[in-house]
């Protein structure tokens, strides 16, 4: 690897892993002159050595020690200077430095990467009294004059620490103050703790007397320590807020409400400690609210929602346009959700909260999430902290089922109808088999964001009984949520693709949402078959979905918030990974036509659009409709013998074609070539449809 480097400009660097003996010489560092054993950039025409670390340094930076400006690397001390000394630990330095020629300010690399003085990652007490550890004193109280915390020089009083052999005290709160904050007042950077140099305060425009302040490096703008932090910040009192009036004459004020993020003309109410400006209305905003558009208990509103939220989303949870961060959000603080004001007190109703000893032990009440678990643990072992659960009993079988972690590409989970992963389990008495989301992580009732009433997991009663997905529209045996009050019903390969806020597909670079309007919730309430028929005028506005280019009219589709990409919950679903008689590979679901030509499927050997989604083996070149690689009924297991009374012989589900329409039902003669009954026993050739089994059910 040959690099060029700033501190030896005539000949390119090359990386070497291992140093060179010269004349048996002890190798040196150009830059910070010591000694060489591992990596390192070497110049083949002159002797001049690199750590590697030194090679990679960076050309500027900036350091607490040296705030208003950013030191610049340089490969030697300035050429004016009769000596260069380290303005830290008062060495010499002679070869690379970092200096900054407003201040004449230098640091030698060692001291500019001295571990804990670089980052922003130390408390307030680590830096303001390095020489001796502090003590932390929960309970004494300081009633003398004259003893004042060492940061903000306010009397002490409560909960401190303290250095007594040098009589250092700071209060509990001053010592563990954040490395780094934001603050609406300066919303477009950081704050940084820092040494104070008796510098001025740009909120209160009074000189700062404290040891610490808060310091932008970029704009130079610093807070006090008490400005940085006023009483009142997000209290849960909001008397602390007043009415604005124009100085100068009675006009109203245009403003950006802190609160809700909304424009406003009037007469605002404001609080100066806070520096918050909002609506009258905005005073009185629930601090917390639940959502039926979010699966968590709560979300709670903050006025910076840089000071709550580690990673910030920045689009809304509800009507997904964009957040600003900048001003008051609701946001959840079991995840990443966030929502704006307005959408939040659209969609939620206010929570009731239980005081605590103090605020960070409130809870909410909630009852819409009754967690009873779907199975009782039978065994379970543990691997260092980890529990594992080796054997189970699911409702929804017979038997015990056993976690296993090998897997045959061809299982398919009894619960969900899709290729199974590892682990899961399985039944060893008979042919079952269920992934562990569908096992354990399944709760046996769940509130639904778009349905008003609790979904209850339940089995398929009866070997050969099919329930239709209200959501996708397809046939299936498996693991079901059904409402008890209305018709709905969702089998759960539906129900885990839309149970969170957003849906992540891999047809599309974008995550995908359930559109969060007032006709999307109420599309499931009582009446119908789950989903009400759609108006006149909403039949104009049926989207089609991207991935099979079919109008879905159960209006049950995703969207993305960036793009015009709309996917129906049937192509939502399909399976990753297929199987199919004509071919011996896997077929995998294809989102785009790599090649530029008319492609057929090989199966009903028709031609598809290169546009749509297909199944394909790269190794066969074998492309197929989704419909022709899965079948009719993708999600019906075959099987489920079951006896009935008026025939002999047990009878298993079979799915016929059109290649066995000369096996003639039984019952009604017509050749059979969907869904039936066939008898188990291969000297019978009793065969019935399966919409037939209720005219022999009738003759029982």
């Amino acid at each position: 690897m040959e690099v060029e480097h700033f501190s030896h400009p005539d000949h390119p660097l090359i990386l070497i892993n291992q140093v060179l003996e010269y004349s048996c010489e002890l190798v040196i560092c150009s830059g910070c002159e010591g000694p060489i054993w591992g990596p390192c950039y070497s110049c083949t025409c002159c002797y001049f050595f690199l750590h590697k670390q030194c090679a990679e340094l960076p050309r500027e930076i900036k350091r607490r020690i040296h705030p208003r400006h950013p030191l610049h690397l340089l490969a030697k001390p300035p050429s004016h200077y009769t000596g260069c000394v380290c303005d830290r630990c008062d060495k010499t330095c002679n070869s690379f430095v970092y200096h900054c020629s407003f201040c004449e300010f230098d640091l030698d690399i060692k001291c500019a990467f001295q571990p804990g003085f670089s980052d922003a990652d130390s408390q307030a007490h680590q830096f303001a009294h390095k020489d001796h550890p502090l003590i932390l004193n929960e309970e004494q109280e300081y009633h003398g004059a004259g003893v004042v915390c060492s940061l903000c020089k306010e009397p002490m009083s409560g909960p401190s620490y303290s250095c007594t052999s040098r009589n250092v005290f700071l209060h509990k709160k001053c010592a563990e103050l954040p490395p780094e904050i934001k603050r609406h007042l300066h919303p477009e950077h950081p704050l940084v703790l820092l040494p104070n140099h008796d510098t001025m305060c740009d909120f209160c425009n009074e000189t700062c007397y404290e040891n610490f302040v808060y310091c932008c490096f970029v704009c130079e703008f610093t807070l006090h320590i008490k400005c940085a932090f006023p009483p009142c910040l997000d209290a849960a009192d909001q008397n602390h807020f007043r009415r604005l009036l124009n100085p100068l004459s009675l006009k109203s004020i245009s403003f950006t409400c802190n609160a809700c993020c909304t424009d406003g003309d009037g007469f605002p109410f404001g609080c100066p400690m806070c520096q918050l400006v909002v609506h009258e209305e905005c005073i009185s905003l629930p601090r917390t609210l639940k959502t039926a558009l979010h699966h968590h208990p709560r979300i709670i509103h903050a006025y910076h929602p840089q000071q709550c939220i580690e990673s910030i989303n920045k689009y809304c949870g509800i009507c997904r346009r964009e957040v600003d961060s900048n001003y008051g959000v609701y946001y959840c603080p079991d995840c990443d959700f966030v929502a704006h004001v307005d959408c939040s007190r659209e969609y939620g109703d206010s929570a009731t909260e239980i005081a605590g000893e103090n605020e960070e032990e409130q809870s909410v009440v909630v009852d819409d999430q009754l967690m009873k678990p779907s199975f009782r643990i039978v065994l379970e072992i543990k691997h260092g902290e980890e529990r594992i659960i080796v054997e189970i009993k699911h409702f929804s079988h017979r038997h015990n089922l056993i976690l296993i972690d090998k897997v045959d590409d061809d299982l398919k989970c009894d619960g969900c109808m899709l290729p199974i992963s590892t682990p899961f389990y399985s039944c060893a008495s008979c042919n079952f088999f269920l992934d562990k989301t569908c096992s354990i992580e399944l709760p046996r009732q769940k509130k639904w964001q778009y349905h008003e009433n609790q979904l209850i997991l339940s089995w398929n009663q009866g070997e050969h009984h099919l329930h239709k997905c209200g959501v996708c529209k397809q046939y299936f045996r498996g693991l079901i949520y059904f409402c008890d009050v209305c018709p709905l019903c969702v089998d759960v390969r539906c129900f885990k693709s839309i149970l969170k806020d957003s849906f992540k597909h891999g047809g599309h670079e974008h995550p995908l949402y359930l559109p969060a309007d007032r006709k999307s919730i109420l599309r499931c309430r009582i009446g119908g078959r789950g989903v009400p028929p759609l108006l006149a005028d909403d039949r104009e506005n049926i989207p089609h979905c991207s991935g099979c280019c079919v109008s879905e009219e159960s209006k049950v589709f995703l969207k993305c918030a960036r793009c015009d990409f709309k996917l129906g919950m049937k192509c939502a679903t399909l399976p990753y990974k297929a199987r199919h008689e004509y071919d011996d590979h896997p077929l995998f679901l294809t989102y785009i036509n790599e090649n530029n030509y008319q492609p057929s499927c090989i199966i009903c050997e028709k031609d598809r659009d290169p546009k749509l989604w297909f199944y394909r083996c790269e190794e066969c070149d074998f492309d197929a409709h989704p419909e022709c690689a899965l079948g009719k009924y993708p999600y019906v297991k075959p099987g489920g013998v079951r006896t009935y009374p008026n025939h002999p012989h047990p009878l298993a589900l079979v799915v016929k074609t059109e290649d066995y329409r000369s096996q003639a039902c039984d019952t009604c003669g017509e050749p059979c070539d969907d869904l039936a009954l066939e008898c188990t026993d291969p000297n019978c050739s009793f065969i019935v449809h399966r919409q037939r089994v209720q005219c022999l059910m009738s003759l029982w």
